[in-house]
């Protein structure tokens, strides 16, 4: 397996063979079909000299309506599509090329939570899988019990009539936590209201503005901000309890980091209890690590599984060259 086909870690992860086809491109090239997995800016392409993509309807209206690019659906028969349970629209790949199958994960979680479909292992040949959280120590508490202690911290400083404002990205989190809140009426900074009509067009929110005279206390959902950007924000409140969400938040020291009174650890990505479990169920014969604790995941993986798992490290000419 894989000798026909060259993966590589270029301009996002491409592969060539009969035809070249670039996963979660930095740049769009005029030759190769290009997927991107879902609307996160890591994952987005920087520059597009051609407007043509494979992915979901959803990541298709994010990027139109929330980015400068303009692009419009590709499709191609030897592509498969999987839901990937990261964010809204987030999608895994299986290609069929050259006699071999080859599942290109992007960002996943395997875990149902607040209305968001976990995703599925499917059988490949090489499996091409992110491993941001691949170290033993990055094993989440039960998703749906750590909303229910994120509601409990806000209504309790409610209580307390302190304003609350969580951090978290704009696409994915953001909208677990409209969920999670929904019956505290929360408010949306504007990234976040952005990102959320574009996402999630059912949901119903407050979008928080300037203009209104709000009364305390209130609870506003924010894209993260650095210490100092938090205190100038418009919406800072005196005594204001600030939070980060976050899969890092498993470390104790992460909310000293962030420079807010409290972490929850929710997060939108698998596990290392996850990685092990999707890798283990996908049967593949070679396991590709990347975006993370590359190499720390491809040795759990030797150890535990027994399958061959290698880091796939940027400026190798291809898979075999290690």
């Amino acid at each position: 397996m894989g000798k026909k086909s060259q993966i590589v870690l270029s301009n996002g992860v491409e592969v060539s063979g009969a035809s070249r086809y670039l996963f979660d491109a930095q740049f769009f090239e005029s030759e190769g079909t290009h997927c991107i997995s879902h609307a996160h800016s890591d994952h987005l392409p920087r520059k597009i000299s051609k407007g043509e993509a494979v992915c979901s309807e959803t990541t298709l209206r994010c990027i139109n309506e929330c980015t400068k690019h303009k692009i419009s659906l590709k499709s191609d028969s030897n592509l498969e599509m999987f839901n990937a349970g990261h964010m809204a629209g987030s999608s895994m790949f299986r290609l069929n090329i050259d006699g071999e199958t080859i599942l290109y994960t992007g960002d996943f979680s395997t875990k149902d939570r607040f209305g968001v479909e976990g995703a599925k292992p499917h059988k490949t040949d090489i499996l091409i899988m992110e491993s941001t959280f691949g170290k033993p120590e990055y094993v989440f508490p039960p998703q749906e019990e750590m909303g229910a202690v994120i509601h409990d911290w806000v209504e309790d400083n409610l209580a307390q009539d302190k304003s609350v404002a969580l951090y978290s990205y704009p696409f994915g989190k953001s909208q677990d936590l409209l969920r999670i809140l929904s019956d505290l009426d929360p408010l949306l900074d504007d990234s976040v209201s952005k990102a959320t009509s574009s996402a999630c067009p059912e949901l119903s929110f407050r979008k928080y503005s300037e203009e209104e005279n709000l009364q305390e206390p209130f609870v506003l959902i924010s894209r993260p901000y650095s210490r100092k950007k938090s205190m100038e924000a418009p919406w800072r409140r005196p005594n204001m309890q600030t939070a980060a969400v976050s899969g890092w938040a498993v470390n104790p020291s992460y909310k000293y980091m962030a420079g807010v009174n409290e972490a929850f650890p929710l997060s939108d990505h698998a596990g290392f209890d996850e990685l092990i479990k999707f890798a283990e169920g996908c049967k593949p014969s070679l396991v590709l690590t990347h975006h993370g604790f590359a190499t720390e995941l491809a040795m759990e993986i030797r150890n535990r599984l027994g399958i061959d798992a290698r880091p796939l490290v940027r400026g190798q000419c291809s898979i075999f060259d290690f």
